[in-house]
């Protein structure tokens, strides 16, 4: 468990930069919340969270898409499996690494939620459980890329997540059938946050999270299988 945890942390510790971008953004609804009457702004306030929140699903498709590339091209990955770590094990930690730095941004902005929204009136406890659909949809969403990424470099990686998040949501559109949306589930979570309003602040769902969770697990298990055959030693450019 230790080498899988020191692996997620030195990965956030080398994302640290994007991470301070996104936490830039909090800073903006915080400056929203400061400068503006809650009250009267409500629903733009609202407007900048949900904004906000999305952002970090598209920075985890980054995360997941160039982590193995980052570390090969730098040779570092032979250092680190060299060292008695399992390539499942590099993955793993991998893995815990998205899901902490989404879980850092998730609690800088579901603190600052609460206080901008909660003092125009949105449930506080409804703000808590959208950061708890954002952090498992980013946590999903980088263990799609994640597994691309075992045998596509960064570009073509991320083009193929986006196109397997975006295929259920576009059948389940075009046939009027909501199951689709849960086969990965990622846009029926970020959706959960889209559609958030003062009005229908919305009940906790706890299929899609709990979908979703299984579903990272799937492919975390698919990426250490693919992973298993991939050479490492052949250097990528």
């Amino acid at each position: 468990m230790k080498p899988v945890l020191l692996i997620a942390v030195n990965f956030v510790r080398e994302q640290r930069w994007a991470i301070l971008v996104l936490l830039l953004w909090v800073l903006v609804l915080a400056f929203l919340g400061l400068a503006t009457d809650a009250a009267r702004q409500s629903e733009d306030l609202l407007f900048v969270f949900k904004q906000v929140a999305v952002y970090v699903v598209a920075f985890s498709v980054f995360f997941g898409s160039s982590a193995i590339f980052n570390d090969r091209r730098s040779r570092r990955i032979l250092s680190v499996l060299s060292k008695s770590v399992g390539r499942q094990q590099y993955l793993s930690g991998l893995v815990l690494g998205m899901s902490m730095a989404s879980a850092i941004y998730g609690f800088a902005l579901g603190v600052t939620g609460s206080w901008t929204l909660g003092e125009a009136g949105f449930p506080v406890q409804q703000v808590w459980f959208l950061m708890l659909c954002l952090v498992v949809a980013c946590t999903l969403a980088g263990s799609v890329a994640l597994m691309f990424s075992t045998f596509l470099n960064p570009f073509f990686a991320a083009g193929a997540t986006a196109a397997v998040m975006a295929l259920p949501a576009m059948v389940s559109y075009t046939t009027g059938s909501a199951g689709w949306a849960y086969v990965i589930p990622v846009y029926q979570l970020a959706a959960t946050v889209l559609k958030s309003s003062f009005d229908s602040p919305g009940k906790p769902v706890w299929s899609p999270i709990i979908w979703a969770i299984v579903e990272t697990a799937a492919f975390w298990l698919l990426s250490v299988r693919i992973f298993s055959y991939v050479d490492i030693a052949v250097s990528v450019e």
